[in-house]
């Protein structure tokens, strides 16, 4: 089934947005981290450019997959979505590993949070911008 050109155009939308929302709560999480010292900051931190991994990788899928049926690919190219879940899960499995290792880290050598209020405003911030990203989804889909 063939994807009309203004459904393209809206999950390209949906992507860019992905990306845009991941990239924009990298920077203000790094910030907010290095001032904290926060391990849940750092975790949110971390989750934030897994997005963004996550986020690039379906772009280049979804160019990929809408691209029409040719010689060599006569069913299409939907296939690099599945495949783009799997690359996904693979960059979570690396995150957790690293995040573990910080926390082991943190509670061998436990050390105080400074400037708590700026990380409370980057997560209900980061909350905020992650619902409008949800709200365009929820639109494409």
């Amino acid at each position: 089934m063939a994807q009309t050109s203004e459904n393209s155009k809206l999950l390209r939308l949906a992507t860019y947005a992905s990306v845009a929302t991941a990239a924009i709560l990298i920077v203000v999480k790094l910030v907010a981290w290095l001032l904290t010292g926060s391990v849940s900051l750092l975790a949110s931190l971390v989750d934030s450019v897994m997005d963004m991994i996550a986020s690039i990788i379906n772009l280049i899928a979804v160019r990929y997959s809408l691209q029409p049926a040719d010689a060599e690919h006569r069913f299409g190219h939907g296939k690099a979505e599945p495949l783009a879940g799997l690359a996904q899960a693979a960059f979570i499995s690396g995150s957790a590993v690293f995040l573990i290792l910080h926390a082991v880290e943190r509670f061998s050598f436990p050390q105080p949070l400074q400037e708590i209020g700026i990380g409370i405003a980057v997560m209900v911030f980061s909350i905020c911008l992650t619902l409008v990203l949800l709200l365009i989804q929820r639109y494409v889909i």
